[in-house]
């Protein structure tokens, strides 16, 4: 297996993420890259250039790389990395191979051993589910959801039983759609679309899946990242039946060490709190 240590001959794939809105919204690092490499791929070349200008970057070489001609580019691109050049991929916004292209030349560049350098930067997924309120750790995120109504309707009951929050993004034209689609699959769970991220005119609209398919509820403009809320435990029990069960357990006379598997089993709670509410019965019994 080879490392980054071994002696290398290749150029190096860079993978450098660019604003999303907001043209300051760029690393120095990233700057830096695509100030020296000799020939940057990008979504379009018209909103890279610009991006460039922008910042005052005098780069070598500028040519397109999009969904309609990854694959043939492939060659071309391995090939300038394996004479000894170095390479940039950028996106029209945000990370490359992040729901852009990028994906298929990385895979050919590992199977070629040329150096992937992937740097940290923008992205709408994080903003959006950091400040979305429905972020409690793990997070399911998908991109894009296909565009034909059956692809879509699998793909979305595949998901419905998640148990954590959902990410995924969805173009203006789109969105009531989804909306609608999402409503009557996952019912009045909680929900969050961020629009228009780090541009003037950024929203955040919070609230349920009934609430925001309401038509006209949404304003059609602008890439949106939707949040949904995890599904529900499955007929979890509530504080009510646990204690009822709890009673009854005690009732029956079963030792406390049987008890606290009946509980687990019949309510999903953890061992510990099981053997506490049993224990607090038994203490409740002997006042």
């Amino acid at each position: 297996m080879k490392t980054r240590t071994d002696i290398q001959t290749s150029g190096n794939l860079y993978l450098v993420p660019v604003p999303i809105g907001n043209l300051r919204d760029i690393t120095l690092r990233a700057l830096e890259v695509l100030s020296s490499v000799e020939l940057i791929a990008a979504e379009d070349t018209r909103t890279t250039s610009f991006l460039l200008n922008h910042h005052g970057i005098a780069y070598q070489e500028l040519i397109s790389y999009h969904k309609f001609n990854e694959r043939a580019r492939i060659n071309l691109l391995i090939d300038h990395l394996h004479s000894g050049k170095d390479l940039a991929v950028v996106s029209d916004a945000g990370t490359p191979a992040l729901s852009d292209p990028a994906s298929i030349l990385v895979d050919a560049a590992i199977e070629e051993d040329i150096p992937v350098i992937a740097l940290p930067g923008a992205s709408a997924l994080l903003p959006a589910l950091t400040a979305s309120g429905l972020n409690d750790g793990p997070f399911l995120f998908l991109g894009f959801l296909p565009t034909k109504a059956k692809h879509r309707s699998q793909f979305l009951n595949q998901i419905k039983a998640s148990p954590h929050p959902i990410v995924l993004y969805e173009a203006p034209h789109r969105i009531e759609k989804l909306m609608c689609e999402l409503q009557q699959l996952l019912g009045d769970r909680k929900f969050c679309l961020a629009r228009e991220l780090t541009k003037l005119h950024e929203e955040y609209i919070r609230g349920t899946l009934t609430e925001l398919s309401e038509p006209g509820r949404i304003k059609a403009k602008g890439e949106f990242v939707v949040v949904i809320d995890k599904a529900p435990e499955a007929n979890q029990p509530n504080t009510q039946q646990i204690e009822q069960l709890v009673t009854l357990l005690k009732q029956e006379g079963i030792s406390i060490s049987s008890a606290t598997k009946i509980l687990m089993q019949a309510t999903g709670i953890k061992r510990n709190q099981a053997y506490r509410l049993l224990l607090d019965k038994e203490e409740e019994a002997s006042e």
